[in-house]
């Protein structure tokens, strides 16, 4: 269990600004910095991990053109320093094909309010190879 509490609004900040605004807009040293060097990002719906920030997290972000994160709803449990945020996103490949997913992440942060361990349940295929 985490010392360290952060209020409830830092988690919607955190995942809708911090994380998911910067993974729409293409801020690849953004989004990296959100994430502890240690951490892991399970695709739990596709069976897929990927272990640190710096090698398998960085190359999940690279295959589409353009990507949207919207319709945010959390949970936070702020004594375990973890949310859940259910959401719609709308990814289009470069050539053009569009994907829609209903998501749900599960996100836990450390003591410096820094990802270092996400699940990922997605409606359809998995899409951060």
């Amino acid at each position: 269990m985490s010392s360290v509490k952060f209020p409830a609004e830092y988690y919607k900040d955190m995942v809708e600004n911090r994380y998911f605004g910067k993974v729409d807009r293409k801020d690849l040293g953004g989004v990296l910095r959100t994430f502890t060097p240690g951490a892991v990002f399970t695709i739990q719906s596709a069976f897929t991990t990927h272990e640190g920030r710096d090698t398998g997290i960085r190359k999940m972000f690279e295959n589409y053109k353009i990507i949207l994160h919207k319709d945010f709803t959390h949970v936070v449990d702020v004594e375990s320093n973890a949310c859940s945020a259910q959401f719609n996103v709308e990814l289009t490949d470069p050539a053009g094909k569009l994907t829609k997913l209903s998501n749900c992440n599960f996100f836990y942060l450390d003591d410096a309010g820094k990802f270092k361990r996400v699940f990922v349940y997605m409606s359809g295929p998995n899409v951060l190879v």
